[in-house]
């Protein structure tokens, strides 16, 4: 799939970038991506976990396997989110979310969803404190988008990287941040593997 499909068109025209979730380690500690990469090689937007880890295994076959990302935030990267969204955003902006039903809180009939590809999402209205909130507590919602238009991400089920479209200066300070393992997303590489859930 290609990464700017999980961007709505009305942000095609920012910048976009992969956002690298860390896995963890038997300690749930996080496990940054590029720890498993042998000397030289730099992150890809293409890269895929699992073929990281196998690559990695050869040199270090006794290494446990970690656990994959599926979503979840270390405090970490959502601190290093928080920061920069804030410095960015309008703190009281609700931006629009849409959560996979099968892990979204309940909800009536008369709610909000929509699909895609093939899976219901539920749509609501959250601000940055939450979303961050419930992305350290269980997994972050599937798409947040800025009703400005300055930021949006999106991903598949149980996700190990988000896909993010952000303004120029957004753009930046997400680059700039030591905490973040980012890679810009050009057209030639836009193709992203499989994710955990299919």
């Amino acid at each position: 799939m290609l990464a700017r499909e999980y961007i709505g068109e009305e942000f095609r025209s920012l910048h976009l970038l992969r956002l690298f979730l860390p896995a963890y380690d038997n300690h749930e500690e996080p496990r940054r991506w590029s720890s498993l990469l042998p000397p030289g090689v730099v992150l890809e937007a293409s890269m895929d976990c699992n073929e990281l880890w196998s690559t990695y295994l050869v040199d270090h076959p006794d290494a446990e396997p970690p656990d994959a990302p599926l979503g979840k935030l270390d405090r970490e990267t959502a601190a290093a989110l928080h920061e920069i969204l804030v410095a960015h955003l309008d703190t009281d902006l609700l931006l629009h979310t849409r959560t996979w039903v099968g892990r979204s809180k309940p909800f009536t009939p008369q709610a909000t969803t929509s699909f895609f590809h093939g899976q219901e999402y539920l749509h609501e209205d959250l601000g940055i404190e939450e979303i961050l909130f419930r992305g350290v507590r269980d997994q972050v919602p599937d798409f947040v988008e800025d009703p400005a238009h300055s930021f949006a991400w999106g991903t598949g089920l149980y996700p190990d990287s988000l896909v993010i479209a952000a303004s120029p200066d957004l753009f930046r300070a997400l680059h700039q941040d030591p905490r973040l393992e980012v890679v810009s997303i050009v057209s030639h590489l836009d193709v992203l593997p499989i994710s955990f859930g299919g």
